[in-house]
């Protein structure tokens, strides 16, 4: 038998009644029906099976950002690190399309293009998440031609930076892929900020943004909304301590020791006196979570920035990240301790951000390289 074997089920049981947002007295039954799953487990039972068995206990109660992540997952959220093929697209009239590329990746040196179709993987009906990470034969479909390459997934380095493109000498597309910290000091916001300023109109593309840091949301918020403006509210329901405003400090633990210390926490735009004053148009879709929705329904809010696109996935709490070391080292679960109000009284989890007009892609479009949901703005 393994004398170190620590079951790591009764750990992450007490740390999510003793952390988590709900009252304790919403979560007591889970509570006990977590403890019994942890009887069936044993010093030989595989952790790949404990850490799946846990994610499928935490999933019954049915909240954002309660997650225990492997190793190289973790490393993915937050060094945007993956071993995928650098491909992503979506179903559009029940064809698969490749939306985009990645730099540098294994699905770029073997030539794969913005519009490409994916008929198969493997011989089998693809789907966009496989298309992502799945090792094998790739049918594809480009034009009047048809043929097959072999990929194999890598790791890919994303570069989750802000990017303009120029739509016209009065419009630019703003992608914005990430809000992790890195990408929102002031020598990476100061250029953006300054090319802007060509344009009388932005697009803001929030699509794919699973979120991030929250003063890099405020940062970016700043670019556009001129004076300080309070934007929203985190809630901790099981403090009993005070208010606070969140400071400017990228640091992610100086945030959470702000949120440990007090019961709610102001979110506030920072003063500039160098942002945008043009019209902004806003896209999200279903990958949108966290900070991104802050952001999205921070713009509407403030800036009266229409909303577009497909229902953001309404998932906006805030979620504490602790080691799992009785898993196995580097493995990590996130328990979400405090939740999120908007500035105008909107709770965005599990509701996502206020569309104003839901799109389609249109295949045709798509297949030739051309983005319609950034189209519609122009129209």
């Amino acid at each position: 038998m393994n004398q170190s074997f620590v079951n790591p089920y009764p750990v992450v049981c007490d740390l999510v009644l003793d952390k988590i947002y709900l009252p304790n007295k919403e979560i007591s039954q889970w509570h006990r029906q977590c403890m019994q799953r942890s009887q069936m487990v044993t010093p030989y039972t595989k952790k790949n099976l404990i850490l799946r068995d846990i994610n499928n206990t935490l999933s019954t109660l049915q909240v954002s950002h309660l997650e225990i992540y492997d190793a190289p997952e973790v490393r993915g959220i937050w060094k945007g690190e993956v071993k995928e093929t650098g491909l992503s697209g979506e179903f559009v009239d029940s064809e698969l399309v490749v939306f985009k590329v990645f730099p540098q990746s294994p699905a770029e040196r073997l030539g794969f293009k913005k519009g490409d179709v994916i008929v198969t993987i493997n011989g089998e009906q693809p789907s966009s998440w496989a298309m992502e990470s799945e090792a094998g034969d790739y049918q594809v479909h480009r034009g009047n031609d048809e043929f097959t390459l072999k990929l194999h997934p890598g790791v890919v380095k994303r570069d989750e930076s802000m990017q303009i493109t120029k739509i016209s000498d009065k419009m630019a597309h703003l992608e914005i892929p990430s809000f992790r910290a890195e990408f929102f000091k002031d020598e990476k916001i100061k250029p953006i900020a300054e090319e802007l300023k060509k344009y009388r109109s932005v697009v803001v593309d929030l699509r794919n943004n699973a979120g991030g840091n929250f003063v890099a949301g405020l940062r970016f918020l700043s670019m556009f909304i001129c004076e300080p403006t309070l934007v929203g509210r985190l809630e901790k329901p099981k403090s009993n301590l005070g208010k606070a405003e969140m400071p400017d400090i990228l640091n992610d633990e100086k945030q959470l020791e702000i949120l440990e210390k007090n019961r709610e926490v102001n979110l506030r735009t920072f003063r500039s006196t160098n942002c945008f004053s043009g019209s902004l148009k806003v896209l999200v879709d279903g990958r949108t979570s966290s900070v991104a929705e802050m952001v999205a329904q921070a713009l509407k809010e403030y800036k009266g920035a229409p909303l577009r696109g497909a229902p953001s996935r309404g998932q906006l709490l805030v979620g504490v990240w602790y080691p799992m070391d009785e898993l196995a080292p580097g493995v990590q679960i996130s328990i979400p301790e405090a939740l999120y109000i908007s500035g105008k009284g909107h709770r965005i989890e599990g509701h996502g951000v206020q569309l104003d007009k839901v799109l389609y892609y249109n295949l045709p479009q798509m297949q030739a390289g051309i983005d319609s949901w950034v189209k519609s703005y122009q129209d």
